[in-house]
């Protein structure tokens, strides 16, 4: 009797112990359709919460390393990672430290503004991604370093910094590779599927209403015209020709000399040193006293973390999403993949 007892108690702390984790789970969900209701409702006065504040009070800028005094160079740490894209992942539930290249972008046009920091420096480990992302970047720290005499950008490359990644690093005073980092790859790409054939044989038909014969390009229900590769060549060559100026202008070479490095390869850390591709290499500590010179003295290392009350918690995670906002989301998702796009990319 006294065993049976003991199951049952068991049981029933079991079973309460579930149903207050499901109603909290519960609770959580509703309350962020609620305040997400509420500051809809609010977002006419200019008294309303700030869901997507602007960058210059988005972040909080926070001590993270570095034993200078209070007068030392204040020096941002800022992370790129991942590929390049103009998403950002977000956790079901809570908050994580973005490096995206959009949220650096965004750290980065803040510091801009933030007179208290004096320098950036960037880790860079990306195989590069969109052309637009890549360029807004590097215009970012261009006008970051002319905002202020006085202020650099110092790069520390990671596994790699190819393509997007390094026309992002060539706007910076002072670029080093780790050891084993890879590198280069200047160049720019376009891809997609062609399976024409295999719709044919499974009895596929694509039914396309275009405005001109141009306007379904790449279509991949369709043969590929070779008019269509020659149409779109001219814009890779465009865009080919501004990477190698950014490139040659950024490291002070003469532009035949990168046009000879550009033709999609990637360099290790020793032959982008050779190549003048990059400044040094090293790891932290060499990073950090590399910084040290640049700032002309002691420095401390800041980093921005996005505000993180109860409201921006539930704004930066899933739970605060429609159905509907999600559902369109994920479809912009697939369109992007599918289509196809000119990117400054590692294949």
């Amino acid at each position: 009797m006294e065993t049976n007892t003991k199951i049952g108690c068991m049981a029933g702390c079991l079973a309460s112990i579930g149903i207050l984790t499901i109603g909290a789970f519960l609770f959580v969900i509703i309350m962020s359709f609620v305040l997400k209701g509420c500051a809809e409702m609010q977002a006419d006065t200019q008294d309303a919460i700030a869901i997507v504040p602007q960058d210059s009070n988005q972040f909080k800028k926070v001590w993270l390393s570095g034993d200078g005094d209070e007068d030392a160079a204040h020096v941002l740490k800022i992370r790129i990672s991942g590929v390049m894209t103009s998403r950002i992942d977000r956790p079901v539930f809570g908050t994580i430290d973005d490096t995206s290249a959009p949220t650096a972008l965004r750290k980065i046009k803040a510091a801009i503004d933030d007179e208290s920091i004096d320098g950036l420096y960037l880790e860079i480990d990306t195989p590069g991604g969109g052309v637009t992302l890549a360029d807004e970047l590097h215009d970012a720290i261009l006008r970051f370093r002319k905002s202020s005499e006085g202020r650099f950008v110092f790069v520390h490359m990671g596994d790699l910094c190819c393509s997007g990644g390094y026309y992002t690093a060539v706007g910076a005073d002072w670029i080093m590779a780790r050891p084993t980092t890879l590198t280069g790859s200047i160049g720019v790409i376009m891809s997609t599927f062609n399976i024409a054939e295999l719709a044919h044989k499974i009895g596929v038909t694509d039914v396309t209403i275009a405005s001109g014969e141009n306007k379904d390009l790449l279509n991949p229900l369709k043969p590929v015209k070779p008019e269509h590769v020659k149409i779109l060549e001219e814009p890779i060559k465009q865009l080919y020709e501004r990477f190698v100026g950014i490139v040659a202008e950024g490291r002070d070479l003469p532009i035949e000399v990168v046009r000879q490095l550009a033709d999609g390869r990637v360099f290790t850390a020793d032959d982008a040193l050779k190549h003048k591709l990059v400044d040094s290499i090293g790891h932290e500590d060499e990073a950090i006293e590399q910084i040290k010179k640049l700032a002309d003295g002691d420095v401390r290392i800041y980093g921005y973390r996005k505000k993180n009350g109860f409201m921006s918690i539930l704004e930066n995670s899933l739970l605060f999403e429609s159905s509907d906002s999600l559902i369109k989301k994920t479809k912009a998702v697939l369109i992007e993949e599918e289509s196809p796009r000119a990117e400054y990319r590692m294949r």
